[in-house]
């Protein structure tokens, strides 16, 4: 190597050497986003795993009734009671209807086990029937008696109310059959007896007893509660693109647009609004503020996949936490939540009992 080219490379040593020395320009530094506060870190509690299959029969949560058991139905519309005590789960059949959609709604006490069965007469409509069944001291159900066939055409959204036990009676909704919107509230006693039948004008679905709560358009631009046991009433005023569904304690105040849809909740006597979700998030529950304090949100097509990314806004605090970022299926009933995650025989539902966080 001659002289020049050593000079060269001696140069360009030294050069790279400041470079590297020579003190770099300002650089604002990358955002990183914060990290979501999980349910789990955040209070002392864990979810109870249970099979999604049990006996070779897969099954979805309806109502839990206890940290030992549940209800559930399967893909054809039966009841199932799901004991899920040691050593192995086991099911028992308590109603098959024999026809889609099934058994629509369910209700249960210490004692007593009810639901509502609906399949298709001969002329394809659809007609329903109330049954019950007595618990035994080990909470299985007993022998179904039929308690009416006098049901109406039966209200279900999928909320914990749609069939309740409460004064000492069992309670549901039907709508009237005639040319004008009517709600029927329907009850019979849990013993059995005459149906009583009370029209409400217009479009309602049922909260937690004694409370009603308008439905539909009947719910755009503001919404109505209604006592069934004194009549008495609430108006509930929002905006005039709002859609508002109420539970007893609070109501959920949907807005929709193009890049999604904005959810409130406020007190049906209009105090402490709060934005809960925003974008493509929607309530897993019909049901409003479960246990007066949460709203569980599901965010579908988060990630990769069809997963959902499931958080539980806390309004006593006013923040959402994760619960879950890849579940699969989602429900609740009125005071617990659950999801699943894995398919077929390796599927699991995760119950979380929300009264362990309040």
């Amino acid at each position: 190597m001659d002289t020049a080219q050593r000079l060269t490379l001696a140069g360009a040593a030294v050069l790279a050497l400041a470079w590297l020395a020579w003190p770099s320009p300002e650089r604002p530094e990358a955002a990183v986003p914060a990290a979501v506060p999980t349910v789990w870190a955040t209070w002392d509690a864990e979810p109870v795993d249970w099979p999604g299959t049990v006996e070779g029969r897969a099954w979805t949560p309806v109502k839990v009734l206890d940290d030992g058991a549940a209800l559930g139905t399967d893909e054809s519309g039966s009841l199932l009671y799901v004991g899920l005590g040691a050593p192995e789960p086991e099911l028992t059949v308590v109603a098959e209807p024999g026809g889609v959609p099934g058994v629509v709604a369910a209700a249960a006490t210490d004692e007593r086990i009810a639901w509502i069965s609906s399949v298709p007469d001969d002329r394809g409509r659809v007609v329903s029937q109330l049954w019950t069944a007595p618990r035994g001291a080990d909470g299985r159900p007993g022998e179904p008696v039929l308690l009416t066939a006098d049901t109406g055409d039966v209200i279900a959204s999928g909320s914990a109310y749609d069939l309740q036990f409460a004064a000492e009676g069992l309670h549901w909704l039907a709508t009237a059959r005639g040319a004008e919107l009517v709600t029927e509230h329907r009850s019979v006693p849990v013993g059995g007896g005459e149906v009583a039948v009370t029209g409400h004008l217009g479009a309602w679905q049922a909260a937690a007893w004694p409370w009603l709560a308008s439905a539909g358009s009947d719910s755009l631009g503001g919404a109505r509660l209604v006592r069934t046991d004194t009549g008495a009433g609430v108006r509930v005023f929002s905006g005039s693109e709002e859609l508002t569904l109420c539970s007893a304690t609070w109501c959920r105040l949907v807005v929709n647009a193009d890049d999604g849809a904005r959810v409130d909740l406020i007190r049906p006597d209009g105090t402490e609004r709060v934005t809960v979700a925003e974008g493509f998030t929607s309530a897993v529950s019909p049901d409003v503020g479960l246990i007066d304090r949460f709203e569980p949100l599901a965010a579908r097509g988060v990630g990769t996949g069809d997963a959902t990314e499931l958080t539980l806004f806390d309004l006593q605090a006013g923040e959402a936490y994760l619960v879950a970022s890849s579940a699969g299926a989602t429900g609740a009933d009125a005071r617990r939540l659950w999801w699943s995650t894995g398919t077929d025989e390796r599927l699991v539902w995760h119950v979380l009992d929300l009264t362990d966080l309040a």
